[in-house]
């Protein structure tokens, strides 16, 4: 049954990358399949499904329709572009170096869902294609995030689940490796890339005459919209004080926000990207299955007992996730890798300084490695399925792979560089 089971995720993957069809109901198909087909139970596959993410996600996704009917993104984008001199590679920079920083704070998609409607109005108002700056947002979330517990749900299963990892030990032994991947990021996005962007002195004058506050066309809304925003910004923050889980949280301030600023419910629902949450319930089905298969578990004790040396047990569990991340939803993988490395811990006698070597590994490899393929992380998905839905159809498989790939492969290297000279 395991091999129905990585047979039915392949063709599935194989479908979609290769635009045979649509990627919701080619999710769907194949976790339905697996489900009939016995891989997984039916009671299984509920649980399989990270209800807390669709909540975040749903409840993210009303909020940012509601505050975008004030006109504040546009306000932002002409701020933005102003920010950068009207030189669209130097935006192209200042959009994922601001993207990075609030996904260290902010959940990866919420990040993403707020800087979406930005990114399109400035690439619109200078003439760009929007894709480029979409990729390389997504990547900095990806990048961003890893630096600290709350900012990546592998960090936020590893630090709840490690007690003595605390969440000042996150940023200390994180923050400094991401801040130097993330310059050499942006410095081959801007060799690569961004220097080749170029707009006319006419066109950038016009940029720089733009009165941003003439896209305000709701104050009350803003006032409101806004108030309603940073509250729920706050309560991701007390988290640890209230116990309120994000998804409740997110749900609530979509809640508020409806009663708060009075929109149609009918049409705000409309800003649900429906498409992307159905896809994902297909995806965490065939990965439900995939574990409940063994297949998971057997990669991650694979990959934990492959090298007997405390450093190659790092470099194995590192390129091993970044890998497996890039394929597989990097939840599950992270949770089934956990036990593996406590039970390697305890079995080698390593104490828990001697340990966290491993943890940060797993870390650097989960978190970055989403940045390998478009299934690889959440916030990925999310922003190919807003873009399906603005009807552009060039962010695809192959698009975001040929930018990932290279840019996470470097990310790993300086990874394992930090752990082999700062942390063994």
């Amino acid at each position: 049954m395991m091999l129905f089971a990585i047979a039915v995720f392949v063709v599935v993957l194989f479908v979609f990358a290769t635009d045979m069809a649509h990627r919701t109901p080619a999710a769907l198909g194949g976790a339905i399949l697996l489900v009939i087909a016995g891989a997984i139970g039916q009671e299984e596959a509920i649980e399989a499904v990270h209800w807390e993410t669709l909540g975040l996600l749903v409840g993210m996704m009303i909020l940012v329709g509601i505050l975008k009917e004030s006109g504040v993104f546009g306000y932002l984008a002409i701020k933005s572009a102003q920010a950068a001199g009207g030189r669209p590679g130097l935006v192209l920079i200042y959009l994922a170096a601001i993207t990075a920083l609030l996904s260290a704070f902010l959940d990866n998609v919420t990040t993403v869902l707020l800087m979406f409607p930005v990114t399109l109005v400035i690439a619109q108002i200078l003439e760009e294609d929007p894709i480029p700056f979409l990729i390389v947002e997504v990547l900095a979330s990806n990048i961003g995030g890893t630096a600290t517990l709350v900012g990546d749900p592998p960090n936020i299963i590893i630090g709840t689940v490690v007690e003595e990892l605390t969440f000042m030990d996150f940023i200390v032994n994180l923050a400094p490796p991401i801040l130097v991947i993330l310059l050499v990021t942006l410095g081959l996005v801007w060799l690569v890339h961004g220097r080749k962007l170029r707009t006319t002195e006419e066109d950038r004058k016009g940029i720089m005459a733009l009165d941003a506050a003439e896209e305000i066309e709701d104050r009350p809304l803003l006032v409101r919209a806004g108030l309603v925003c940073v509250a729920t910004v706050i309560g991701f923050f007390l988290q640890q004080v209230t116990g309120l889980n994000p998804a409740v949280v997110a749900l609530a301030g979509a809640a508020v926000a409806m009663l708060v600023c009075g929109p149609e419910v009918e049409e705000v629902l409309h800003e649900v990207e429906w498409p992307t949450i159905l896809f994902f319930v297909g995806l965490f089905v065939m990965v439900g299955a995939l574990e409940a298969t063994g297949f998971i578990d057997a990669v991650a004790h694979s990959l934990a007992s492959a090298s007997g040396s405390l450093a190659g047990t790092a470099m194995i569990v590192m390129w091993g996730s970044g890998f497996a991340s890039g394929v597989v939803d990097n939840i599950p993988f992270t949770a089934t890798m956990i036990p593996v490395i406590e039970g390697l811990a305890e079995s080698r006698g390593y104490d828990a300084a001697t340990t966290e070597p491993l943890w940060w590994s797993l870390s650097l490899g989960a978190c970055l490695g989403g940045n390998f393929t478009l299934i690889g992380a959440s916030a990925n998905l999310v922003v190919a399925g807003l873009v399906a839905r603005e009807g552009m159809t060039t962010f695809t498989f192959l698009r975001f792979l040929l930018w990932g790939f290279p840019l996470t492969l470097v990310a790993l290297a300086i990874s394992s560089a930090y752990i082999l000279l700062f942390q063994i």
